[in-house]
């Protein structure tokens, strides 16, 4: 076994890195392997890696089973569902502090294009459990991709009762392809619209190109791209000039139409191609 097996089977054993997709880890370790030969150096880059990516926006260790349960107990009911919602949403950062802007952050940004019948989101967390705010068609089919196996079971579960139609699974988003995993739907067209909320500042923490790459690899007619406005500890620190910054370099050169929205926590913006 080579120095990279050695190391992805090292994080592999770890509990706090089990259910975190293989494609995933062993990108992130062969990175940190390259900078540091040391394999004590590489495990404790790599570890930093992983939390940056996913782990330090978890509030607590997730409670999936209790979740369900809330769920279940709400479902077909429209308000006590939107309240299961929010009580799940706030365990995440990312999705915690969008909760204030909730009822008008959906309705907002896609008010100009026609409701989605596809949605693919990307790196999702938590989430599809603003479904409920999205006021979906019946027959919408909402797919979503990120690097726990343990939440993409959870959301599995979950989207029956949120009464729609999905699918989860567990993929490397930041790797040659989002549907690139054996268990990915195979997609006969472009979705209506793809949701990457959030994600590119974290994926482009390991690797620079990594926003570029899934933005111009999404099979989607539009995209909604966000950047928070606060970091994880409440501090501004020119987020908005230099996440505006950043999608313009995404955009350019593209002949791509793109709506700007600003929200107190929250840029985004719809990308129409």
């Amino acid at each position: 076994m080579d120095e990279l097996e050695l190391l992805v089977d090292q994080l592999r054993q770890s509990r706090k890195y089990s259910s975190i997709c293989s494609a995933v880890v062993r990108r992130i370790a062969a990175r940190e392997l390259a900078a540091h030969p040391a394999r004590k150096e590489a495990l404790k880059a790599t570890r930093g890696r992983l939390h940056q990516a996913g782990g330090a926006f978890l509030s607590q260790q997730p409670d999936y089973v209790g979740w369900l349960g809330l769920l279940s107990a709400a479902q077909g009911s429209a308000e006590p569902l939107r309240v299961a919602c929010r009580t799940i949403l706030a365990n995440q950062s990312s999705t915690r502090e969008r909760l204030p802007i909730l009822d008008t952050f959906y309705r907002t940004v896609l008010a100009e294009i026609e409701p989605p019948r596809t949605i693919l989101d990307v790196a999702c967390g938590l989430g599809p459990l603003a479904i409920p705010w999205m006021a979906l068609p019946a027959d919408a089919v909402y797919y979503a991709c990120d690097m726990y196996a343990d939440l993409v079971a959870f959301l599995n579960r979950a989207f029956p009762l949120l009464g729609v139609r999905g699918q989860a699974w567990a993929g490397d988003v930041a790797g040659k392809s989002v549907l690139a995993a054996d268990d990915a739907p195979e997609l006969s067209s472009p979705v209506d619209l793809a949701l990457v909320l959030k994600a590119i500042p974290c994926l482009e923490l390991a690797d620079r190109s990594a926003g570029q790459r899934v933005l111009d690899g999404l099979p989607a007619r539009n995209v909604l791209v966000s950047f928070p406005l606060r970091s994880l500890g409440g501090a501004q620190k020119g987020m908005r000039r230099t996440y505006e910054a950043r999608m313009d370099s995404l955009v350019k050169g593209r002949p791509w139409q793109v709506r700007r929205f600003e929200f107190p926590s929250e840029l985004a913006f719809l990308v129409t191609r």
